[in-house]
């Protein structure tokens, strides 16, 4: 790929050599000849810092973020290196990279999801529907980006602004149509989608979680609705079971609109929807009774839980916006498949069987505990902990929901990162009537050996907390642990 600098550049008003570059970066480690390093300030540390770093490793070019408006434009020499001066960069940084990338957005059906929980199970199957239904079809979120059955691992839930438009550009040359992306609260707010034309938006809840970020329920609820503001946006796909989505109907602009999805007939007269009128769960999963504005129509789910049948809907919905055969949709809606880490079940005869959930939030646990008691016949249990360096309100409101709606619970280590894991156990512990029942083991491994050896065919574990995740932080070390494996092998050894 080859980019003229200059033209780029002009566009925001800034005169800049005929240079031929290749890429952009936001890491000085990956600066060459032919990459320009952008340098911009970020959470945790400011990339204008590391200037230096890309001067000596030839960096031709560097774009840099400044408070001043004055000096917009302003270009300066280094060495060898062109410091070109960028007001107000990080909230322009999208509509840079929109501009350098060539807006692959523009030739893609964009879907975006927001919410607490819910975000990766209802892009992923948004985007398994489309391929489903013969529109090649790519995911960027949790899981990782890239076309489906080709992800990536990404550092970020929504990745920075440079890298979300470069992989969108790599998926539309790769023959993509479609792209159903994560929009977490965080990259809102830092403007990594600013300028990304989005075609549908999700809103799937909304609960406790990064209070530590944004400090009060009222901050968080507001970064989501940010969503709604998407260049190009024409449809908001809103849960009518959240409270909060009332506040998103009071914000969609006019040239939105609103269609809702829910669990009963839906509220709003006169908007369209996709409802589910009835589920029935069962060992296999779900039949759904589906009624919408599009028709009406019965299929069964692999997915467990009725939080899944409402990110399914939600999916639906989108892909019925963007306009897929109703017909069609509800043919392949039976075809999904659950999500890796996402409420998976693992099981073999004669042992527990063990739901892997990514829950990691009040809500979530609790919506997660609901679901597989809907799936047992004999004692529930739970196994879990919470990571450390983060919101440590939702410990003990985690403890207590544990303790209500599972039989058992092991308590384990998570992500501790720099506290302390016992510390952590003993804010959960806080939240708990009974916390001297309540069995604790460090070792997350050993925990869930303890779990499946004190429990029966008949009984259900639920370990929650890494759902997919393939690792585990403890202080600044980065360990290899996947959790879904060491399931599977310790089912296969028990079982022998």
């Amino acid at each position: 790929m080859a980019v003229n600098l200059h033209h780029v550049l002009a566009k925001f008003g800034i005169q800049a050599p005929e240079l031929m570059v290749s890429d952009l970066v936001l890491s000085s480690r990956d600066v060459d000849l032919h990459k320009v390093f952008v340098a911009v300030p970020g959470h945790n540390v400011d990339g204008r810092d590391f200037i230096p770093q890309a001067v000596s490793l030839g960096a031709r070019v560097i774009i840099a973020h400044t408070d001043e408006r004055v000096r917009h434009g302003e270009t300066d020499m280094r060495e060898h290196s062109l410091i070109v001066h960028f007001y107000k960069l990080v909230e322009q940084l999208s509509l840079l990279a929109c501009e350098f990338y060539d807006y692959p957005a523009n030739h893609l059906d964009i879907v975006a999801v927001t919410g607490t929980n819910g975000k990766t199970t209802t892009a992923q199957l948004s985007a398994q529907l489309s391929q489903l239904c013969g529109q090649t079809a790519g995911t960027i979120g949790t899981v990782g980006a890239g076309l489906l059955g080709q992800l990536s691992d990404v550092i970020n839930t929504t990745p920075d602004a440079v890298s979300m438009q470069r992989l969108l550009a790599d998926m539309r040359a790769a023959g993509a149509g479609m792209i159903s992306l994560e929009a977490s609260s965080h990259a809102l707010v830092q403007h990594r989608i600013t300028a990304l034309k989005t075609d549908v938006a999700i809103f799937t809840n909304l609960t406790r979680d990064h209070l530590d970020y944004h400090g009060t329920m009222a901050e968080y609820a507001a970064a989501k609705r940010m969503l709604l503001r998407q260049p190009g946006l024409k449809y908001a796909v809103l849960n009518q079971q959240d409270p909060q989505s009332a506040r998103w109907l009071a914000e969609c602009p006019e040239s939105v609109e609103p269609v809702w999805f829910g669990l009963e007939e839906c509220l709003f007269p006169g908007q369209r929807f996709c409802v589910a009128k009835q589920v029935t769960f069962h060992s296999g999963g779900s039949q759904i009774q589906l009624h919408s504005s599009w028709g009406d129509a019965s299929f069964n789910s692999p997915l467990i839980g009725h939080f899944n049948v409402l990110n399914l809907l939600a999916a639906i919905t989108a892909q019925l916006c963007l306009g897929k055969p109703f017909t069609q949709l509800m043919q392949v809606a039976e075809r999904v498949q659950a999500v890796a880490g996402r409420m998976e079940l693992f099981s073999a005869p004669g042992k527990a069987s063990v739901i892997v959930d990514y829950a990691h939030t009040p809500d979530a646990l609790e919506q997660a505990l609901t679901a597989a008691r809907r799936h047992c016949s004999g004692k529930l249990w739970c196994v879990f902990g919470c990571g450390g360096d983060r919101d440590k309100g939702k410990r003990p409101q985690m403890g207590e929901i544990a303790e209500r709606f599972a039989d058992g619970v092991m308590l384990t280590n998570d992500n501790s990162r720099s506290e302390d894991p016992q510390t952590i156990v003993q804010d959960i512990l806080a939240g708990c009537q009974q916390p001297e029942a309540v069995r604790v083991e460090l070792d997350r491994a050993t925990a869930i050996q303890q779990c499946l050896l004190a429990c029966n065919e008949q009984d259900v574990i639920l370990v929650a907390g890494k759902g997919h995740e393939d690792y585990q932080i403890i202080g600044n070390t980065r360990l290899n642990y996947n959790e879904r494996e060491i399931i599977a092998g310790l089912l296969v050894r028990e079982t022998a």
